[in-house]
């Protein structure tokens, strides 16, 4: 089925497509693509899994937008069903069929698209044994809604096991339409809620410092991305959901702190501004104050408060904050480290066949993006750091993570520790007591996490955990990545 459609009768973009349309524009080669794969283990029904992955691209509105190029601005319609392709690649003669696959889905997402010219959203099937398939997808960021934590995953599985069972597809409530959100845009701009936005955040970041950085150089944007990979122990993450529930904050508001500080230990910048990732798939400048003197509870507690405040500005389009802030300099951004943390359910059930969600891409970095993934009941943080590699080595990456674990467990054991008093060595020393050892005993629970982190730390020694560009790298090349 072709798509015919006169740009008049095409939707606008949203501020927030508009955003991402424009930086692409600015910067054609990087690459805006986000990528997820689905490991499914056992003899699935290739029929009934090719009729789900229809249903979904059917039923999900981001799959079916299609860009048109007006000349001006590029508008969007949304198709009534999915008319594009959904290829099954059979990879189980290749001499290496893992590897094959990985190689297909790596040189998929690690190209620029052109969503003008190419469907915005792809969606594959592969397989490489007889009792395993892989399901791909692939979104530019313009799209709005694939990639919410592993939603669109999630509504796979539950369609293909209703369809095993020969059970009616369950009903699921969709995300707000294009039409809502723009509908909803027009009435915010002219509401009262706008203006008492823009000036919080104008008030927030009129005199905003210059964006915290841990690589040497200035920012600048680039296509490719190197990631670094660590696990911080399941035991370590019940700790830590304890201790949210004690100071009465979240999670991902608790790591969000406890990476701040360990930012600040590793800049010594007081003032900082941060991106943080919301659930809204936007990413809000946090502007924090921290010092030596401030507890890492009374940290939590303070972002916890500032998280939840600019949860009710989200709304305004900060995209656009850059060009109000006269006090800017030219071509300056507000941020350019960005602390990502998600909370998502990577092990999925496929009828009888359990499946296992993996992130592989998230776009090319600016600078660095620390995306912190909590994966569920009595799972570890996958701690990924995404990095440009114009401005990070691998051997860096590696040592910041490590400095990472430390402070993590650190600050987990000794919550009302001085951040400035807090262990920041590498994690070869094992140090995450209070500097004074007096002041409090160290638990068998601590000494425990201090064993797990050793030992996660002697198999990521082994591992190939450093990628660039979605390829793995050996540790020994790795060390020769240039900076």
């Amino acid at each position: 089925m072709k798509t015919v459609a006169h740009p008049a009768a095409a939707a606008a973009l949203t501020t927030s497509q508009m955003a991402a349309w424009l930086s692409k524009s600015v910067a054609p080669g990087c690459n805006f693509n986000c990528a997820e794969a689905v490991d499914i283990f056992g003899e699935a029904d290739l029929v009934l899994l090719l009729t789900a992955m229809q249903t979904v691209a059917d039923e999900t509105e981001s799959a079916r937008v299609r860009l048109l190029d007006t000349g001006y601005q590029p508008r969007q319609i949304i198709e009534r069903y999915f008319s594009g392709e959904l290829p099954y690649l059979d990879f189980s003669r290749e001499r290496e069929p893992e590897a094959a696959a990985e190689a297909w889905m790596h040189a998929d997402f690690s190209r620029p698209i052109d969503p003008l010219r190419e469907r915005p959203w792809l969606s594959a099937l592969l397989r490489t044994t007889r009792n395993r398939y892989i399901w791909y997808h692939r979104s530019h960021r313009i799209l709005l809604d694939g990639f919410d934590g592993g939603l669109m995953a999630h509504r796979l599985a539950a369609v293909y096991s209703a369809l095993v069972k020969k059970d009616a597809v369950p009903e699921t409530l969709p995300p707000p339409s294009i039409a809502q959100l723009l509908h909803e845009e027009s009435a915010y701009l002219v509401s009262k809620s706008y203006a008492q936005d823009k000036q919080y955040w104008m008030e927030r970041l009129t005199d905003a410092p210059a964006p915290l950085t841990l690589a040497a150089l200035q920012p600048a944007a680039g296509a490719g991305m190197l990631r670094q990979t660590v696990h911080f122990p399941a035991a370590g993450v019940n700790a830590l959901q304890d201790l949210a529930r004690k100071l009465e904050i979240s999670l991902p508001q608790l790591l969000t702190a406890v990476t701040s500080a360990f930012l600040y230990r590793t800049t010594g910048v007081t003032d900082m501004v941060v991106g943080v990732a919301t659930k809204a798939a936007r990413v809000l400048p946090l502007r924090l104050a921290l010092s030596a003197e401030l507890s890492i509870e009374q940290l939590m507690r303070d972002v916890g408060r500032q998280m939840r405040k600019i949860l009710q500005h989200q709304s305004y389009p900060c995209e656009t904050l850059r060009d109000e802030l006269h006090g800017l300099p030219a071509a300056s951004c507000l941020f350019s480290t960005v602390i990502k943390v998600e909370s998502y359910h990577s092990n999925l059930q496929f009828g009888s066949h359990p499946a296992r969600l993996r992130k592989l891409f998230a776009g090319g970095a600016e600078d660095l993006t620390i995306a912190i993934h909590e994966r569920g009941a009595g799972q570890d943080l996958q701690i990924d750091f995404d990095a440009n590699p114009a401005l990070h080595s691998a051997q860096m990456l590696a040592e910041h993570q490590r400095r990472l674990l430390t402070f993590l467990a650190a600050a987990t054991h000794s919550p009302a520790q001085k951040i400035g008093q807090l262990e920041l060595s590498d994690a070869t020393g094992r140090k995450h007591l209070p500097a004074n050892r007096n002041d409090a005993e160290p638990a068998a629970a601590d000494s425990n996490l201090a064993r797990l982190i050793e030992e996660q730390l002697a198999r990521n020694e082994q591992a190939a955990t450093l990628h660039f560009d979605g390829e793995p790298l050996p540790r020994r090349s790795a060390e020769n990545t240039p900076n």
